[in-house]
């Protein structure tokens, strides 16, 4: 699978190819070949049912070691403290 951004971890094969079989089928019960073409109501159940998924399929990305760099981790630290971690 193709990394989105360097920050975010590889996703296995295995489980990039069950997320777009989700797509498909939702694609397929609306009818539609894009996500543009989803009526509002469709993208929000894709939507959900893609973040239960890879919630489920990934680990957290606050348990993965990363190395990171100083002002990455001050970064951090920050929109922890701003989010309410």
């Amino acid at each position: 699978m193709k990394k989105v951004h360097r920050h975010v971890p590889d996703v296995p094969q295995g489980i990039a190819d069950r997320g777009a079989e989700i797509v498909e089928r939702h694609f397929q019960a609306y009818g539609v070949k894009r996500a543009m073409d989803l009526p509002e109501e469709g993208k929000v159940h894709l939507l959900r049912e893609m973040r239960n998924y890879f919630a489920t399929e990934l680990p957290d990305p606050h348990e993965v070691d990363a190395p990171r760099s100083t002002l990455g981790r001050w970064w951090d630290r920050v929109r922890r403290f701003f989010d309410g971690d």
